[in-house]
């Protein structure tokens, strides 16, 4: 279905931002606080406005799993393999790296790889309906 996806769709549309994001030194227990305060299923770590990591619920629930205290920080569970977009690609390229790496949250960077913005599989559903819309 990505193929149909018109070319002058770009991230930048659908993305969310601003984007929460947490030092690697954030507890886990501050980082299951700001998600459920937000309502988000995943936190980005930054280094100076640079992504360098996520965390999801899914990181978080394997983490306590493996023995983990809610003291840990960010840097012992954070995902460190990072997909990132940029804001001016276009939302199918989105769509394959999401089908490619099944992930359901995709960093968006400017061209000096600072993060811009997050991009979910909820966001990329949108675009598609707006497609399918006519919109």
């Amino acid at each position: 279905m990505d193929e149909s996806l018109s070319e002058q769709d770009i991230v930048k549309e659908y993305m969310r931002s601003p984007v929460i994001s947490v030092d690697k030194k954030t507890k886990i227990s501050e980082i299951a606080k700001i998600m459920t305060e937000k309502n988000i299923g995943s936190v980005i770590v930054t280094e100076n406005n640079k992504p360098i990591g996520i965390i999801t619920e899914r990181d978080i629930v394997r983490a306590i799993g493996k023995g983990k205290n809610l003291e840990s920080t960010a840097e012992e569970i954070m995902t460190v393999s990072l997909i990132t977009i940029r804001e001016d690609s276009p939302i199918a390229g989105a769509l394959s790296l999401m089908r490619q790496f099944n992930i359901r949250h995709l960093p968006v960077i400017n061209d000096k790889r600072e993060l811009v913005g997050i991009l979910s599989i909820r966001d990329v559903a949108r675009a598609i309906d707006n497609l399918l819309e006519g919109d």
